[in-house]
């Protein structure tokens, strides 16, 4: 009986054990994202700030990842100095023509994420007119048990740049024109100036009928008298 009961006894505590060491294994699975989105303006001027916002609507104790964002250099430039993560942990960017790679981890133990969560905002400085493309191509999510879950299917945003129009520049001055003043009339008018000429005539015109008639009045006593001279002369005779 002892030795039936010890049988039995240590059938249940290996069971038991077994059971511990493949427990690990049991809860091992891989993250879960939920469809990842990737958010970015439709629209910005030349010069202006492009800021993109990758999301995971629906985590599951997502520990690590890395994101592949591809775009085009010739519309926008990459600014690594705006890149940041909502949560704590090891953060690293690396950069290459026309695309930019992002990592993040947990560190120590540290619960993987859960719920809403959002992977990265990054931003970019729009260069030229254009359209361009901000495309997910590739991402590896890690669970906390190491398990790994790759991006399904790339996921894009675009964002269309327009070239900056130059503001109207203000004039400084403005120039006014001043009406040009009537000339002001000085002197006598016409009218007066002509009165006064035709009056000088006419009186010097009076004056010299005057003196004409007192010359041939003169003249025609001097005759007389020549005459009443010679009659007397006559007379004597």
């Amino acid at each position: 009986m002892r030795t039936r009961a010890l049988a039995a006894a240590a059938t249940a505590l290996a069971l038991f054990g077994g059971s511990i060491a493949l427990a690990p294994a049991a809860n091992a699975a891989p993250p879960e994202t939920g469809t990842i989105t990737l958010d970015a303006p439709a629209t910005v001027d030349a010069g202006d700030t492009v800021e993109v916002v990758a999301e995971a609507p629906a985590a599951t104790d997502l520990y690590a990842y890395t994101l592949t964002v591809d775009f085009d250099p010739a519309v926008v430039e990459f600014d690594s100095a705006a890149t940041s993560h909502t949560t704590d942990g090891y953060d690293a960017v690396s950069e290459d023509t026309g695309s930019v790679e992002f990592t993040h981890t947990r560190l120590g133990t540290s619960p993987g994420l859960t719920g809403e969560t959002t992977l990265v905002t990054f931003t970019f400085t729009a260069q030229g007119a254009g359209t361009v493309e901000f495309a997910l191509s590739e991402a590896t999510f890690v669970s906390s048990t190491d398990e790994t879950l790759d991006l399904a299917a790339a996921v894009t945003a675009s964002t269309e740049v327009t070239a900056a129009v130059d503001p109207t520049p203000t004039p400084t001055s403005t120039a006014t024109t001043e009406p040009t003043p009537d000339p002001t009339e000085t002197g006598t008018p016409a009218d007066e100036e002509t009165d006064s000429a035709t009056g000088d005539l006419a009186n010097t015109g009076s004056d010299a009928s005057v003196w004409t008639i007192v010359a041939a009045f003169a003249a025609a006593l001097a005759a007389f008298g020549v005459v009443l001279v010679l009659r007397r002369r006559a007379v004597n005779r």
